[in-house]
């Protein structure tokens, strides 16, 4: 019988091997060179156990001593003591970025994550007596370890901090500009504008600044800078300061042509004039104009190449429309559907249709097997996306009457990290979001009712705020959320045209919702051919709600 005994488990670091052996000459036996003729002696084994670049220079290149003048005395010290006691308790502004270079060249993972940590430390407690200097190191470390490092996860802290206070970037990013001004490089520009996210008008000013008194000609930031930031949004709340920056524009004599292409956008990009609303893409088109067809292949062939069809997510609701109108047990989808939509997704560059809508649609047709086939053909595509939107609902529901026969400005609020997540967080006040605008219906005249989005962000009200260079109405799909009975159920709306009531005014309706109690007959309607219907009761409540594609 052979004794079988548990293997021991392997050595991993960070560990204490204790630090007080860090120079005890009878155990060790590699010497780090310093400057000044200085050495520290160490064992091996312990720091080749922290470090993979080391231990090749010793195990591979048969190593006794190693040269470290390129780094402080005081941080080679905290750094091999760090390696035996599995801390870096020495660590401190002076020797910070000295130590995380080590631990970078040297690959001791454990320690460079460290760092991150300790300068996550000193980014979240800023003295309460802070001056410009406080704030100046703390950007250039980070912008040290962009550079140098590739790691942008102290820049992100600290450019997120600097951010998040309206003192810190009035303390910083003035001297900033004007410490720094002609040596900025692309990581600073970069981390300079993020700073300013919230409030840019300190970037245009140091442009106009730059104009007034260098030669009138535009620097490499000053191009940076009006290149990258919303100018637009910038100047709606300070036209002073955009007739300022036009009159120093005015002042370039002889602009080079990359000069001159620059000066000409930002003239036009200063003149828009935005319209208050613009329509949706998606909605209002007239269920008879694909009721019309009796077989899919003649439907399909529409939508392929009907203008109105303007992204997946409308071809799916005609096609789901359509077949709850038509389908029975019997139909059956072409075989080769799934290839068709690949090609003609394709063709148009059309996305992904949003996870949510197929889920919550599918779930309607349930009790006929061609929409699963259809659900299926989608699949087998991959054409369904679980992340590329986010669903949105309204901040509050509505009763079927008040949104039909009020005017109403609805509000959504979002987060637009989740809509955009390269450019970070919103520092602006408020909250992200959008308001749409609903325009009433009325017994006379149901083609007046109208939903458009406000896409000028000057006329939103102080508590939210429009991100239009992340919402669109190119990238919205709208939809009804209905609650009924205690349950929420989405409903399509592209192609059910404009809501509208019967002969007598008695019974609306929008496509195939009808809003009426149990028992209740939806007669007196010009449209009687829709076989199916939701009842959804005249208590029931609706929550207008978007799907929006993300950047």
């Amino acid at each position: 019988m052979t004794f079988y005994e548990e293997p021991a488990p392997k050595l991993s670091v960070p560990a204490d091997f204790g630090v007080e052996l860090l120079g005890d000459p009878n155990h060790c036996n590699v010497s780090f060179n310093l400057r000044d003729n200085q050495q520290i002696h160490a064992n091996s084994v312990i720091v080749s156990l922290n470090s993979p670049v080391i231990q090749r220079l010793i195990s591979d290149l048969s190593f006794k001593t190693i040269d470290v003048f390129d780094f402080q005395n005081d941080a080679v010290q905290c750094f091999l003591e760090g390696c035996y006691s599995g801390r870096l308790a020495k660590i401190n502004k002076v020797i910070f970025r000295e130590v995380n270079k080590m631990a970078h060249v040297f690959e001791v993972n454990w320690m460079e994550k460290r760092c991150v940590s300790y300068y996550r430390y000193l980014t979240d407690n800023i003295p309460d007596k802070y001056n410009f200097l406080d704030l100046y190191y703390l950007f250039d470390e980070a912008c040290f370890a962009a550079r140098q490092l590739k790691t942008e996860a102290s820049l992100n802290d600290i450019t997120s901090k600097l951010s998040s206070s309206a003192s810190y970037r009035k303390c910083f990013v003035p001297k900033y500009l004007e410490k720094k001004a002609g040596k900025l490089d692309d990581i600073e520009l970069k981390g300079i504008i993020k700073v300013s996210q919230r409030q840019p008008e300190l970037l245009v000013a140091f442009v106009i600044d730059q104009l007034k008194v260098d030669k009138p000609s535009l620097s490499k930031e000053a191009k940076y800078f009006l290149q990258n930031i919303n100018l637009l949004r910038c100047f709606r709340k300070n036209r002073d300061l955009q007739k300022s920056l036009i009159d120093q524009l005015d002042r370039i004599e002889s602009p080079s042509a990359e000069d001159y292409k620059l000066v000409l956008s930002l003239y036009k990009s200063c003149n828009v004039v935005v319209e208050k609303y613009c329509s949706l893409n998606n909605i209002f088109n007239s269920f008879e104009t694909i009721n019309k067809f009796t077989d899919f292949t003649e439907l399909h062939e529409f939508l392929n190449s009907s203008p109105d069809v303007k992204s997946f997510n409308m071809f799916f609701e005609a096609v789901f429309c359509w077949l709850f109108n038509h389908a029975n047990p019997a139909t059956k989808l072409p075989a080769d559907l799934s290839d068709s939509i690949l090609k003609m997704m394709s063709q148009k560059g059309w996305r992904n249709i949003a996870s949510h809508l197929v889920k919550m649609l599918i779930v309607d047709g349930e009790r006929l097997s061609v929409f699963k086939s259809f659900e299926n053909a989608i699949r087998k595509c991959q054409a369904v996306s679980a992340d590329g939107y986010d669903y949105i609902t309204s901040s509050r529901e509505y009763g079927w009457e008040d949104l039909l026969f009020n005017e109403n400005y609805v509000e959504f609020v979002t987060n637009e990290l989740k809509l955009n997540p390269i450019e970070g967080p919103c520092f602006e006040s408020g909250d992200c979001g959008f308001i749409i605008h609903i325009t009433p219906s009325n017994e006379e005249d149901n083609t007046v009712f109208n939903i458009q989005l406000l896409q000028d962000p000057a006329a939103y009200p102080r508590h939210i705020h429009f991100h239009e260079d992340v919402i669109s109405a190119e990238n919205m799909h709208f939809l009804l959320e209905m609650t009924f009975s205690g349950k929420k159920r989405l409903f399509p709306v592209s192609w059910y045209g404009k809501p509208n009531c019967n002969v007598n005014g008695s019974i609306w309706k929008w496509g195939a919702v009808y809003f009426i109690d149990k028992g209740e007959t939806p007669l007196g309607f010009s449209d009687e051919n829709i076989d199916w219907r939701w009842g959804l009761g005249r208590q029931a409540k609706i929550s207008p709600a978007f799907l929006i594609q993300k950047n």
